[in-house]
């Protein structure tokens, strides 16, 4: 199931400077998927039909020291029999294969992450990810 693209509509990043901080900091990220549908882009060798799938990665703070926002959309190439077991999946509980929708979510949050950790740093909010650089003894 190639990914054929992942673009990023609308992105939101806040802090809130009226929280006083006292004691550990909970981060919480969630991608959603919103919405699920057929269409087709155009590629080199003419059209090809693929599954649309919006989706949301929020990140939270608790306390509510602030929150970053993306929306999306991701792009898979799949053949005809696949998408319309699929979206049939979909349509009828609102629900994916495992296995499309493991690699859905890894592949959001592998971009969504990078961005998160930037605009984190950018408004002085812990990052997501905490990296830990320890020293070598």
């Amino acid at each position: 199931m190639p990914l054929v693209g992942l673009r990023m509509d609308k992105i939101e990043a806040s802090r809130n400077n009226q929280v006083k901080i006292e004691g550990p900091v909970r981060i919480g990220t969630s991608p959603r998927i919103l919405s699920l549908s057929e269409s087709q882009v155009n590629s080199g060798t003419g059209k090809l039909n693929v599954l649309e799938v919006s989706f949301e990665y929020f990140t939270n703070y608790d306390p509510a020291m602030g929150n970053i926002r993306i929306d999306g959309v991701a792009m898979y190439q799949e053949s005809e029999e696949a998408r319309k077991k699929i979206l049939s999946e979909w349509k009828s509980d609102n629900k994916l294969p495992a296995e499309f929708s493991n690699e859905l979510i890894r592949q959001i949050t592998q971009r969504s992450m990078l961005i998160t950790m930037m605009l984190a740093r950018e408004l002085g909010l812990p990052s997501p990810l905490p990296l830990k650089i320890g020293s070598s003894e």
